[in-house]
């Protein structure tokens, strides 16, 4: 597995048009994160079948795409020591595996450590471990930076609202969290969507901008309710997003495809959200990549940003031609920031089946350009 991984990592980087003289050294290091489990073999099917990713893969790639250099990513799920695989066995590699980060520089345990036993195996009323995550966020000409997270998804809706709320009380958060859960609550109250606390993530830096994120998982494809969730966020800028939203899917209502995320994230002692971040799961709208990187390509233009990279990035990655094959441009985010926004691609690799198309004439989704959206 670590060799398959450390493959797609440099031909990220190589798709990127980075020099190998300066994304080796970050590769050796993902290499070295996923001991021991880096020489597991990848199978016809999965060790053990991991959320990170549809097939069960353990890991996520992705790149996000914002002024200046792109920031490239790598999300996974640690595995144990133990045959067959447990979910215990998991925990127990990505408690060694937090307390090994400590000795990266940017690495800080200072919040972490106040909140680990909160989701440390047997809290609240479930027995399965609560699975934990971690990811490597690297942008060129600085150190990486780690975020972990937390799995909720395994708790009942009452214990996950307690965890959360817990974790945030003890980073002084509490005043910003009792304001989102009571405008969810509200909001659902009004429209009758479910919004379901799915993951609970940290930024593991030594800033005192250092963040704590809530992952809600929208149970709809309602694009007024991804609008509602981004605003409460303060920085969400909603004519913005607005027109940015509309870039990739179109004006259509329900065109948000299945199941968008909404992340929010938290900073000491504000008194609501300050940032969020709407992802979409673009193979769920898309026939095809073709029309996935059409989509992506139109919201990255949106915000200034460079497409002829991700394309090139594409004829880099993709097994078969675009038009041959869905899903591996799997998700796509977009964060609002006032005057601007980022924009992230998630790559889902063929290593176990996934879904494939026969070529056909182009898809002619039903959506109007921007300059016709303006003039509405």
């Amino acid at each position: 597995m670590g060799a398959f991984l450390r493959e797609r990592w440099t031909e990220m980087c190589d798709g990127l048009g980075l020099p190998r003289s300066l994304s080796e050294p970050v590769t050796e290091q993902i290499q070295d994160l996923l001991r021991p489990w880096a020489g597991l073999p990848v199978g016809q099917t999965p060790p053990y079948p991991s959320y990170v990713a549809g097939d069960g893969f353990p890991a996520e790639m992705s790149v996000k795409w914002s002024r200046g250099r792109p920031e490239l990513r790598v999300l996974f799920e640690a595995l144990g020591t133990s045959r067959p695989l447990t979910a215990a066995s998991n925990r127990a590699a990505a408690a060694a595996l937090t307390d090994r980060l400590a000795a990266e520089p940017l690495v800080c345990l200072d919040r972490y450590g106040k909140v680990a036993d909160v989701f440390a195996p047997g809290a609240g009323q479930e027995t399965a471990p609560v699975p934990v995550w971690h990811s490597l966020a690297w942008k060129p000409g600085h150190p990486p930076a780690f975020k972990i997270y937390f799995g909720l998804y395994g708790r009942k809706t009452t214990d996950r609202h307690a965890l959360v709320s817990e974790a945030m009380a003890r980073l002084a958060m509490d005043a910003a969290w009792a304001d989102t859960s009571a405008r969810v609550t509200r909001a659902a109250q009004e429209d009758g969507v479910e919004r379901q606390l799915e993951f609970f993530a940290l930024d593991l830096d030594t800033g005192t901008r250092a963040r704590a994120k809530v992952y809600y998982r929208n149970h709809t494809g309602s694009v007024a309710v991804l609008e509602q969730m981004a605003s409460l966020a303060r920085a969400h800028d909603p004519g913005r997003a607005r027109s940015a939203f509309r870039a990739l899917l179109g004006t259509a209502p329900q065109a948000a495809g299945e199941a968008p995320l909404t992340c929010l994230a938290y900073r000491p002692d504000a008194d609501r959200a300050d940032e969020s971040t709407t992802y979409f799961r673009v193979s769920s709208f898309t026939a095809s990549d073709e029309e996935a990187a059409d989509r992506i390509g139109a919201l990255m233009a949106h915000e200034g940003l460079d497409t002829r990279r991700h394309h090139a990035l594409l004829r880099t990655l993709a097994p078969r031609p675009l038009d041959r094959i869905l899903g591996l441009q799997e998700l796509v985010s977009y964060r609002s920031l006032g005057h601007h926004g980022d924009v992230s691609v998630y790559f889902r690799f063929p290593v176990y089946p996934s879904p494939t198309v026969e070529p056909g004439p182009p898809p002619q989704p039903a959506r109007q350009t921007l300059q016709e959206d303006a003039a509405l």
